[in-house]
Formats: C-alpha cells, structure tokens, sequence
C-alpha cells in the first residue's frame, strides 16, 4: 500500500525534476535529449519508488541527498556541459524547489492556523483516501499554486541568466563550500523542523520564513558568482587584446621608422634619376605620392605619433579627411601600450563608421587633444551614416553580426578611462559622432 513518504518522494522528483529543467533547457543538449530526459525521470521516480524507513530527520535528510545527487548525474547523461555547469544548474534547481516547498508550508500553516499539512506527508503510514475532501482539493490547489507562483518568479530573476556556452564554474572553493554548506544546512533545519517543531504555530511560521530567506541568499550567491564570471571573462579577454596590441604597437613602430627612411632615400634617388628626363612637374607629382608614406603624424607623443601615422594611411586608403590637433605631451602619464591601444580602438571604431558612408567627400574624421583647466581633453569626431544604438551604460553597440565576439573595443576604451581615473562619453546628433575623454591631471600625476 502506497504510503505518505513514498508518494511525497515521487512528488519530489516530479517537483525537482521541472526546477531542473526550467534552470538547463538552454544549455547544450546531447542527442535523443527528450528520450534521455525523460529515460532519467522514469529512473528517479523508480529509485523514489524503494520503500526506505524514514523516521528521523537525518535518515529523511540523507535520502533526499542521495535522490538529488542522481539527479544530477542523469542532468550530465542528458546535456553536453561539464560537470561544473550541470552542477551549478542542479544546486539552483533545488534551491528554487525548497523554497517551494517552504512557501507551500507557510501558506498551508496560515490557512490552517497551526500545522502544515505538508508535515503529514512525512509519515510512513499507508495514506487515506477516505479523508479526500474539500480541504484536501483546496490545500492541494494552494500547494501548486505557491510552486507555480515559485518557479515562476525564481527563474524570471536568476534562471533566464543561465544560457548556452556560460562558464559557471565556482572559482572560489570557499564560496562553493559555502552555498553547499546553506543548502545541505537549510535541508536539514526543515527536516528537524518537521519531525520537532510539530505544534508551535508561530515557531514553525518563523522557521518556513527563514528557510526562505536562506534560498533567496543562495541564489543570489550563486548567480552573483555567475555575473562575475562574465565580467572576469571579458576582462581577460580584453587584457589578451591589450597584450596582443602591445606587440603590434612596437611593430608598427618599427616598420613606420623603416618607412620614413626609405621613403626619405627613395625621394632622393628618384630626383637624381629622373631630373634629367622628367619634367618638374612629373618629378613633383612621383613625390607627392611617396610622401604619403613619409606623413608621420607628430605630436610630442612616439606612441601617439605611431598610430596615428598608422591610421592616417587607412584613412587615406579609405578616401577619409583626418584632421589632427593634438598636444601628445599632455598624454606622457600613460604607458605607451595603453597609448597604442586607446587611440587604435577610437581611430578604429571612427573609421569603420565613417567609411560606411557612400559620399567620399562626407567621410571626416576630427582629434583634438588640449588641456582644459585641470583636465586633459580628447575628442574625436566622426561622421555615420544609420543609427546608432547606446547600451544601457551610454556606450555604442556593436552593429556586427557576432555579439560575442565584437563590441570590445569600445570596452577596451571604457576601461582603459577608468583605470586612469578618467570620464567617457558620447553623444550622436546629425550624422556626427562625438565622443569625450578627460582625464583630471592630479591623476594623470600620481600615475607618472
């Protein structure tokens, strides 16, 4: 005969199992993942099905352990993830079905004004169909709609953040011990509660209460981890790029200083060649197309005047006007790599809008670097053409196809403006593309 804890174990898969996959439908799925999933319920609600004596909180605890623990092994047959992020997933899954059933609890307590009937599920004794009545339906109904009410809410704030290809490895062992540490802990104080705290009222209330807050802190933990990730993620590819640009900068240094001295010889070869057999006009017309490559940009600053020069030639490839008034000097506070890099991710950025432009004579770009007051002023202007879309932090969104693997320049920028202690902004009006650096020189000092 089919006894309380027996039927409430197999509601507990049903429960735990539809947590589960609200917090891993979005994550990589193995083939047959339907048959394979559900091939994993069937194993669970078999498994649940064991008669196992449960009198004592801690045997309660353990086997309810032991059926989430295969649940997250059937998590792994089911999706292509590693281990940490079915883990991860799992752990949260239970966490939003304990704080169902605490929610459940509550309400059943304050509706009853005394002991959750949730408490007698826990009983070994075989259950009686006979006392199914209108209270029963309407428990039920409140029951399911605390879970529905739960899983809802819950995933809206932590489980739509969970998505395909996120590294949701705990890095922090101490904090992994921690939130596996308040799970089991809050696991085990509602067992305790259940077969202790059986006709205090308001002891019982309390307790639902508090078991609540601990998942909601859990969660947060969790996925605050979570966010952290993210962001630790784009740090590290940003300072790959910063490292990457480093070496291009001394490239680029080097190959525009051979440049400039072969253009400089070239010049002089071309005069002793061809003054006999060319006219000054043909002969002033070869030097002028050489001296683009001998333009260098100077402006007080070696790594400024590098890619400047550098970017000066793409704008002249790209039939772009660049204009530059720029004091390099007010810029030696900066090391020359976050230099290159700086001015390559602007110049970048304005080129890529600006050549977008069908008319060639509407292709501008402007850079003027002064000293305002106490500040170190950099503005760039550019023309587009389209609109431009701001993120929620003011800065340009990318409009390349590939989200993931574009939009870091303008984040490589943002940074590097923080890390001096500098303000970013931008605005767009017209056609026009303005963007504001300042850095307060007190800090451009500190920092030499």
């Amino acid at each position: 005969m089919l006894t309380y804890i027996a039927f409430y174990k197999l509601l507990f898969t049903v429960e735990l199992s539809v947590a589960e996959f609200l917090f891993t439908f979005r994550l990589k799925k193995r083939s047959y993942y339907p048959l394979r999933f559900a091939a994993v319920v069937i194993a669970l609600m078999g498994v649940a099905a064991i008669p196992i004596p449960m009198n004592a909180f801690w045997s309660t605890s353990l086997v309810f352990l032991a059926m989430f623990g295969l649940s997250v092994l059937g998590l792994w047959f089911c999706y292509d993830e590693s281990f940490a992020n079915v883990f991860f997933c799992a752990m949260a899954s239970y966490t939003v079905q304990h704080f169902a059933y605490e929610l459940s609890c509550l309400f059943l307590a304050l509706l009853e004004i005394g002991t959750s009937p949730m408490r007698g599920m826990y009983s070994n004794e075989p259950m009686d169909f006979s006392k199914f009545d209108r209270s029963t339906v309407l428990a039920a109904t409140l029951y399911l709609m605390c879970y529905l009410m739960s899983y809802w809410l819950l995933f809206l704030l932590f489980g739509r953040k969970i998505k395909k290809d996120t590294d949701m490895k705990i890095k922090s062992m101490v904090l992994l011990g921690l939130i596996a540490a308040g799970l089991l802990a809050d696991i085990v104080i509602s067992s305790v509660v259940t077969y202790y705290v059986t006709d205090h009222f308001i002891g019982a209330v309390i307790a639902y209460i508090t078991n609540m807050l601990c998942c909601v802190l859990l969660l947060g933990c969790q996925f605050n981890q979570l966010s952290t990730n993210v962001i630790q993620g784009e740090l590290d590819f940003v300072r790959r790029l910063w490292q990457q640009e480093k070496e291009q900068y001394e490239v680029s240094r080097d190959n525009i200083d051979l440049i400039n001295i072969k253009c400089h010889d070239m010049r002089h070869k071309i005069r002793s060649i061809t003054e006999n057999t060319l006219s000054a006009e043909e002969i002033a017309e070869i030097e002028n197309s050489i001296s683009i490559y001998d333009s260098a940009v100077k402006t007080g600053n070696a790594a400024l005047d590098v890619i400047l020069t550098e970017k000066s030639l793409r704008c002249h490839g790209n039939d772009i006007s660049f204009t530059c008034v720029a004091d390099g000097s007010l810029l030696n506070f900066m090391s020359e790599s976050d230099i290159y890099s700086l001015f390559g991710n602007v110049m970048d950025n304005a080129i890529e809008a600006t050549v977008k432009i069908p008319e060639r004579d509407g292709r501008t770009i402007g850079l003027k670097i002064k000293q305002i007051g106490n500040f170190v002023s950099v503005n760039v202007k550019n023309t587009f053409d389209g609109n431009l879309e701001l993120d929620k932090r003011g800065l340009p969104v990318t409009t390349k196809s590939d989200k993931n693997y574009h939009g870091f320049g303008i984040k490589s920028v943002s940074y590097l403006v923080e890390k001096y202690g500098g303000n970013l902004s931008v605005a767009a009006d017209d056609g026009v593309f303005d963007l504001n650096l300042l850095f307060p020189i007190a800090q451009a000092d500190k920092t030499e």
